[in-house]
């Protein structure tokens, strides 16, 4: 196992054990498939290695062997469902956002086949291009990697359901990891500016407060960073 994929098990196992119901949950949810985690959790540990902030929630898919026993298991827990039909639940203080990974949006809608490998190529911005599977101990990051490589965020996958989320999210990440933006991010949000410049600035700093449960930018902020592009 490379070093990168001990630093990020042993990095989750320090979050979810810093409550032992949230690691029990997660151990007794390995035991219905391979448990696939992506997004900011893995990104994080890969840009932070040595002191990775808390995630926010943790994203994970599941590549099921026993969807039955799962039902058992998500019974026990206050939970609810998404309109893509993932389950979101809030274990002590941490949040998860669970999904079947036959199931996820992107596999029902465009024409990648559901696996693993496929799962870090279904997002909309390149640098969620990162999955690692906490029961193999293997990591998927071809994606991320060329993000940071490139130092450049870009578009990974056109078709998603959430595109004004992912271009709050872009100015986001923009500034976190000290990123450039695509010509073809710019192109995408000069014709949502084009559209209807002041819908489109309300909309992103309306998303924050559901997306983020916080303004990281005021509305004058957005503009700003808007009339670059």
């Amino acid at each position: 196992m490379r070093n990168v994929e001990k630093i990020i098990k042993n990095q989750l196992i320090s979050f979810l054990d810093k409550n032992s119901s949230t690691l029990e949950f997660i151990e007794e949810l390995s035991s219905v498939g391979d448990l696939l985690f992506f997004g900011g959790s893995i990104r994080d540990i890969c840009f932070f290695p040595d002191e990775p902030p808390m995630p926010r929630d943790f994203d994970i898919a599941i590549k099921f062997n026993d969807k039955k026993n799962f039902d058992s298991i998500i019974s026990k827990y206050n939970h609810k469902r998404n309109r893509f039909g993932g389950y979101k639940l809030q274990i002590s203080n941490l949040e998860f956002d669970i999904w079947d990974l036959e199931n996820t949006w992107a596999f029902k809608n465009t024409s990648l086949y559901p696996s693993e490998e496929n799962l870090a190529k279904t997002v909309y911005l390149n640098i969620d291009g990162i999955v690692y599977n906490f029961n193999k101990e293997k990591l998927y990051d071809e994606v991320f990697r060329s993000t940071i490589e490139k130092s450049k965020l870009d578009i990974n996958l056109e078709r998603n359901p959430q595109i004004e989320l992912n271009l709050l999210r872009a100015l986001v990440f923009k500034e976190k990891y000290n990123l450039e933006l695509s010509s073809n991010l710019k192109n995408v949000i000069n014709d949502y500016l084009k559209d209807d410049a002041y819908a489109f600035v309300d909309n992103l700093y309306d998303l924050q407060t559901s997306h983020y449960n916080n303004s990281y930018f005021s509305k004058e902020r957005i503009k700003r960073e808007l009339s670059c592009f």
